[in-house]
């Protein structure tokens, strides 16, 4: 049964000598929690890494384009030391560094791991091992630091860290919502598209509402047209009981998707309404979209 959800982007965080073999314990636990909560909190985490996510370009230093990319679009972050601190970038000790700051500065939630399997002392970089004891003592004061030494340990810790985040994020939206409620507070912009899913044999549709604004969009609500000639409207799948709205509340930086049910009649472009409220009172943006 299709539910609706927000999508929030998990940055995964790590110098060069965190075991490959973690990656995936940290996926299958960010899998396995989206099919167990992720209806119940309204929340799908997508894990982001630079080593799969983020494009070749050219003209900045790494840091800054993956910064731009990446790191500046995520709501929170997952950061896994060794034995290494990184590569210093222009503004700080190492790459993942500047990113727990980044983030951290711009109040997203932030889990620090530390790996402690065991390892061959002599692969060891005494230097990088030396730079990391330090800026862990550096940061020690304000961050809590928990190790792992096995899967078990790991994919319990990050599934401790999804609830936190969600959580998290979820206090900071009622919050904002308040801020809305009482005039005030940052604003919402929300615009539709259409996302495509390829299966064997099957292509399904979604209708995808991103929430590109600062503040929390409430009463969001979608009308969909066509012209009579060019066949059916489209119709999707949301949360609208009765009168009420489409979506409740879409989180700012998020966005949800809708399943479209679509057949030979419907038509192959419709002009897409969303509406929704926030501070300034009622809101709306039109968009052409077309099932590619």
């Amino acid at each position: 049964m299709a539910f609706s959800a927000s999508v929030r982007r998990l940055l995964i965080s790590s110098p060069g000598d965190v075991p490959r073999s973690d990656l995936p314990i940290i996926q299958q636990s960010i899998n396995r929690w989206n099919g167990v909560y992720a209806e119940q909190f309204g929340s799908i985490i997508m894990p982001i890494s630079w080593g799969t996510h983020a494009a070749a370009e050219f003209g900045q230093p790494p840091q800054k384009i993956l910064n731009r990319q990446l790191v500046d679009k995520c709501d929170a972050c997952i950061a896994i030391f060794a034995n290494r601190l990184g590569t210093p970038t222009e503004l700080h000790e190492s790459g993942t560094a500047e990113e727990i700051s980044r983030l951290s500065e711009s109040g997203k939630y932030v889990g620090i791991l530390r790996c402690r399997r065991p390892v061959d002392a002599s692969t060891i970089d005494l230097t990088q091992a030396t730079r990391l004891n330090e800026y862990i003592a550096g940061i020690e004061s304000s961050a809590l630091i928990l190790d792992y030494a096995n899967d078990a340990d790991l994919a319990r810790h990050v599934e401790t860290i999804l609830v936190a985040t969600v959580s998290r994020e979820e206090a900071r939206n009622d919050f904002q919502l308040q801020n809305t409620q009482r005039g005030e507070g940052p604003t919402a912009e929300v615009w539709p598209h259409v996302d495509a899913t390829d299966r064997p044999g099957r292509r399904s549709w979604y209708l995808v509402l991103n929430n590109t604004g600062d503040g929390p969009a409430r009463d969001v609500r979608v009308e969909i047209d066509a012209d009579a000639s060019n066949g059916d409207p489209w119709e999707i799948a949301t949360e609208r009981t009765g009168d009420g709205p489409d979506l409740g509340v879409l989180a700012p930086r998020s966005e949800v998707r809708f399943q479209i049910f679509a057949s030979l009649a419907s038509a192959a472009q419709v002009n897409c309404t969303v509406s929704w409220s926030d501070f300034r009172g009622e809101q709306k943006n039109t968009a052409s979209l077309r099932l590619a």
